[in-house]
């Protein structure tokens, strides 16, 4: 069985025909930082495939944050928040979003308000 799964694997040729004719996309060296156009066989590209959808990989002050974090706290939390703890920059996180959906949730309340009740106002009982 294997020896028939080993001569499978030796006549399969598709990747290398494709390979051949410059068609392959996979494994392609990128050449530049990962960013929304990067470099590949000296030609910049779109890079539909990346997290990087808002550009930010590569902005100055993400960059430079992420040096910061790293000095203090290492490349990673090497465990999850329940096992190892939890970091002060999560806290920190935590409260300023926290805060910003508390003032937007407050801010769109207050809109539906006045937009009710001129409506009322308007229509009438």
């Amino acid at each position: 069985m294997v020896k028939k799964l080993h001569e499978k694997i030796a006549q399969f040729k598709d990747a290398a025909m494709i390979r051949e004719k410059g068609l392959y996309p996979y494994f392609r060296p990128i050449e530049s930082g990962q960013d929304t156009e990067v470099i590949i066989d000296g030609k910049r590209v779109l890079m539909f495939g990346s997290n990087s959808y808002l550009g930010l990989t590569n902005h100055p002050k993400i960059k430079e944050a992420s040096k910061k974090a790293i000095d203090k706290y290492g490349t990673g939390c090497a465990g999850s928040r329940f096992l190892n703890g939890t970091l002060d920059i999560h806290v920190e996180l935590e409260k300023d979003w926290l805060h910003t959906l508390v003032k937007k949730m407050l801010y769109y309340l207050v809109q539906v308000s006045v937009l009710t009740w001129r409506f009322i106002l308007r229509i009438g009982p």
